[in-house]
Formats: C-alpha cells, sequence, structure tokens
C-alpha cells in the first residue's frame, strides 16, 4: 500500500474494536480496486467526539459498529429512508463536510440468508441492538414471523413493537420449535469463544443458524448447530457483502466479490 498526501481516509468506530477485520477487508478492496485509501479503526466510547473526527479529519467513509449503531443517528445531518425504517446506521458517507447515513448490514444479512425461504417461517433473533433491529426489517419484508429475545425483555418488546413479532421470556424458548435462529448479539465473540446464546436444545436438524458473530471463525453456536444437523450461516458473509455495499456507496461503482472470504478466513484461522 502507497500513501501519499492524496491518500484518503475510511476508518471503522466502535468500542471495542480490536476484534474488527474491517481495516483487512477494505484495504484489501483498495488495493485490488486501485483506490487512494486506507481504512484505519478507531476506539472511543463517546460517539460526539468520533463524529467531531470524521468531520474534522476528515473520514470519507465511516463503518460503525457497536455500540454506536443508534446513538450516531441524531448527530448526522442525513439519514436514509431505509436506516431511518430500520434505526440504525453503521455507514457514513461525508461529502464535503455533509455526513449521510445508511444501513447496509441489512444487505449482508440479504446476502447470507438468500438461500433461505423466509416467507411463513419462524425466525428467532437473539439480540435487540442496531444489528437485530436489520436482521427484523428484513426477514419482515421476506414475510417471515419474528421471535425476540434480549437478556433485556423490554429490549426484546420494544423490537417487537417496531417490526411485529413476539418477544419471548428464556423461559419460553424451548416451549417453541423455529425454522430459522440468529444470533445477532456479540454473545460468543473473540475472547469469551465459549459462550453461546442459545442452548443446543433449541436447534433442530435441517433448520438454520446464522451467526453475526465472526470472530473466532467457527463460533460455539456454528459448531452445535452443525452437530445438530443444521445449516450454519458465517457471519462472514454478511461483513463481507456489508461492506461491498459502502464501498459502491462512496465510490459510485459496484465492487466485485474477488476472493475476500479466503482472505478472512484465512486470517482468522492464524488468530
Amino acid at each position: 500500500m502507497t500513501v501519499s498526501p492524496r491518500t484518503k481516509l475510511t476508518a471503522v468506530i466502535g468500542n471495542p474494536i480490536g476484534h474488527s477485520l474491517s481495516p483487512l477487508l477494505h484495504n484489501q478492496i483498495y488495493a485490488k480496486e486501485k483506490v487512494g485509501a486506507v481504512m484505519l479503526a478507531f476506539q472511543n466510547a463517546n460517539i460526539a467526539e468520533l463524529v467531531s473526527a470524521i468531520r474534522a479529519l476528515p473520514i470519507h467513509l465511516t463503518a460503525v459498529t457497536l455500540p454506536h449503531k443508534e446513538s450516531i443517528i441524531p448527530l448526522l445531518d442525513e439519514v436514509d429512508e431505509k436506516a431511518l425504517a430500520i434505526g440504525s446506521v453503521n455507514t457514513v458517507i461525508n461529502t464535503g463536510g455533509k455526513l449521510k447515513g445508511y444501513n447496509t448490514d441489512v444487505v449482508g444479512i440479504a446476502v447470507a440468508l438468500k438461500d433461505a425461504s423466509l416467507k411463513g417461517k419462524s425466525v428467532l433473533i437473539f439480540g435487540a441492538g442496531g444489528a437485530a433491529r436489520a436482521v427484523a426489517f428484513h426477514v419482515r419484508e421476506c414475510g417471515a414471523n419474528i421471535f425476540s429475545f434480549d437478556r433485556t425483555f423490554q429490549k426484546a418488546q420494544a423490537l417487537c413493537d417496531k417490526f411485529g413479532g413476539t418477544a419471548l421470556e428464556a423461559s419460553a424458548l424451548n416451549e417453541r420449535q423455529f425454522d430459522v435462529v440468529v444470533n445477532a448479539s456479540p454473545v460468543g465473540l473473540h475472547p469469551n469463544t465459549d459462550a453461546t446464546p442459545v442452548s443446543k436444545e433449541i436447534i433442530r436438524k435441517g433448520r438454520i443458524v446464522f451467526d453475526l458473530v465472526y470472530n473466532p471463525l467457527e463460533t460455539r453456536l456454528m459448531r452445535e448447530a452443525k452437530e445438530k444437523g443444521a445449516q450454519a450461516i458465517s457471519g462472514l458473509t454478511m461483513l463481507i457483502g456489508q461492506a461491498l455495499e459502502q464501498e459502491r456507496l462512496w465510490l459510485g461503482r459496484d465492487i466485485p466479490d474477488s476472493g475476500y472470504t479466503e482472505l478472512l478466513e484465512n486470517e482468522l484461522s492464524s488468530c
């Protein structure tokens, strides 16, 4: 990578941020597409300070991750209609100092679940934050029945109030059968790799388990899904899909998926 005074800065922001593969992925995209840019990671619990940095540096494209996907919205100049409907922003494009928010998570989710028939199916979503909102938005658009669980019941209920569906207490999880189980929480994320959001008794043969966590490469949830004969979908699929959409928004052209899965798999395998 050649850095010059003309090199443009992009970033991923969150807290924590050390687990993120976004800099590796986006910098590889820049190298392949011959884009004069570099992505860096910035960790800060204060979203207002991060937004000030986006404006001041300037940062041209910002990928937004936990815990800032919702709190960043009122600090932006404009928010895309779909992102407003979801209530979550994971992408900010800086155009001449004007910051516009988008949600490309929903694009990555659609890519990950493209082969799943969701109409009329029961989808259990763990978590109720920004990523869970994008999942709920997509599966509702596909005609699925939403079931939500969060450690804080009120958050699960709020998600269902917005997108429709049924909020569940922990005691009710084993009483139902779900066609698709989605982990949209950080449970299982490195270094807490022994954690799982769901008892494996909930997972059934032939059903789908989609874990948005991608670090480690195979989470405990995915491993147990395979053991039960379910289809396990990695969060890497979503990560790549949403990243390509982020670059499309910034660069104004489609970016082909050129071996990025292998790149990230190799990186995670070496950790």
